[in-house]
């Protein structure tokens, strides 16, 4: 919550609250838990507050685009995305609400269809803000939660290539590298590493393994200048 209480005061609120709610879903399966907590405390925003639960709902919605967006980018990765969910438990359970879904191969399609259709209707009802129309972005209150979807939505439509951070201790996906920017513009070919403190840190690592791995020089002994 420190970190969400920073966004908003440096960029805004994180999400919208009752009929200006950003999720897809709200109005259906968590509706009712949704409205309650947009009215309570958490954190603020001139003079407004959001309950964390409520930012919660939206981060985690967030996550669920993000990762399935991600697993797009890889040969197979959807496929892997859903593999530990096609088990035999979760086909029972399934059946008892569709018994039109009998064995496992059902099941799998379901769950990629399920997994696209959430990114879709999540990058639709995020995107509303953005939709044209007269007036400013700032009239239409676009949130923290709204903006980050137009992020993925511009990648989406550059068909933009994801990549993953070289550095052994970062490993995040990106596509764009920061912090080497010309004129507002980033990196986005003939690039490992996300910013340039990543590159550098990597860098400094391979040294010292370089530097460990070369045996220390023989010491030089001066010879006599004089004999007897």
């Amino acid at each position: 919550m420190d970190t969400v209480a920073r966004w908003m005061r440096t960029y805004g609120p994180v999400c919208g609250e009752g009929e200006e709610l950003d999720l897809y879903n709200w109005s259906i399966e968590e509706g009712d838990e949704v409205r309650e907590l947009a009215e309570r405390e958490h954190p603020q925003w001139q003079g407004r507050s959001l309950h964390r639960d409520l930012i919660g709902i939206h981060v985690r919605e967030a996550q669920e685009a993000v990762t399935t967006w991600l697993a797009c980018q890889r040969k197979g990765g959807l496929d892997a995305l859903i593999e530990p969910d096609i088990t035999e438990e979760n086909l029972a359970q399934v059946r008892e609400q569709d018994p039109e879904i009998q064995d496992l191969d059902s099941l799998r399609e379901l769950e990629l269809w399920e997994r696209l259709e959430q990114l879709k209707k999540s990058l639709h009802a995020a995107l509303g803000s953005f939709s044209v129309g007269v007036g400013s972005l700032t009239d239409r209150r676009p949130t923290i939660y709204s903006v980050a979807y137009l992020q993925m939505y511009n990648h989406i439509a550059e068909n933009a290539v994801v990549r993953e951070c070289a550095s052994e201790t970062c490993r995040r996906a990106f596509v764009r590298q920061r912090g080497r920017a010309e004129y507002g513009q980033n990196r986005t070919s003939g690039i490992k590493y996300c910013t340039r403190e990543c590159a550098r840190a990597q860098a400094q690592r391979e040294l010292r393994r370089r530097r460990k791995q070369t045996p220390p020089a023989e010491p030089r002994h001066a010879e006599s200048a004089s004999e007897g």
